[in-house]
């Protein structure tokens, strides 16, 4: 009866007539959300200005670059491939993002998508997203506002979860624990894992530990240049897997 993202009630005139889902439902989800008003679920899915995209397109685009080309590689793949702000450049092996798009926009609002449905998916199994003590993740994925840390762990081996678990948020108790130890959620989709900061103030005492005891762990020796890192730029996350092949 309350939105997770605005706050608001019934009685503030917030309306939830429509399902909002966890996972954009153009990835192929059906998972659908709670206490998610139709002002907020629409804001999500609209593009605010000429040349950003929507946050949930943004997240959309990436995790099925991500499906696209982690699976079932072959030299024909990328002719299969449709983005609306993203060309691959199979000469070169380069992404680019289409004139009328900005990069640093995509990135941002990749981002703020996966804190948005990292909020959502944590309210249906808790029921406690409104929590003030996630309010600078509610600023951030609704309003933009604040900067939150969100790293990637790069591998040069991908491990692609079954068909069934391609589009499953990992949210265990033990995940949670160390969440709220380390001010960490550990975003794992779709063979890809991110570390959000959630919680910034466990974040800033015990969040640089956390990730590098998480690199001992994660990260598996192939070629030297695996790590985790803070992204500033879509491409650097490698969206299109130019590491599996030449």
């Amino acid at each position: 009866g309350q939105c997770i993202f605005c706050k608001r009630t019934k009685e503030d005139t917030a309306t939830f007539k429509e399902k909002a889902h966890t996972i954009p439902e153009s990835l192929g989800s059906s998972n659908i959300g709670v206490d998610i008003c139709d002002d907020c679920n629409h804001y999500f899915g609209k593009a605010p200005k000429a040349r950003t995209p929507a946050i949930d397109l943004a997240f959309k685009e990436v995790f099925n670059a991500f499906k696209t080309f982690g699976r079932n590689l072959t030299v024909d793949t990328y002719k299969h491939f449709r983005s609306v702000f993203f060309e691959y450049r199979h000469s070169r092996h380069t992404i680019r993002i289409k004139n009328n798009f900005d990069s640093r926009s995509v990135t941002t609002q990749f981002k703020r998508g996966l804190y948005e449905v990292f909020l959502q998916k944590y309210h249906v199994l808790t029921g406690k997203g409104n929590n003030p003590m996630f309010d600078a993740v509610r600023s951030y994925a609704r309003y933009g506002y604040g900067h939150l840390h969100v790293f990637y762990a790069y591998n040069n081996i991908i491990f692609e979860p079954k068909e069934t678990d391609l589009l499953k948020l990992p949210m265990s108790s033990s995940i949670l624990d160390n969440m709220m130890s380390s001010g960490i959620f550990e975003f794992w989709l779709s063979g890809h894992m991110f570390f959000l900061e959630v919680l910034p103030v466990a974040f800033e005492s015990r969040g640089q530990a956390y990730l590098q005891r998480a690199a001992q762990k994660i990260l598996i020796p192939a070629k030297g240049n695996e790590r985790i890192f803070e992204f500033t730029d879509i491409s650097q996350i490698d969206i299109f897997m130019q590491r599996l092949y030449s």
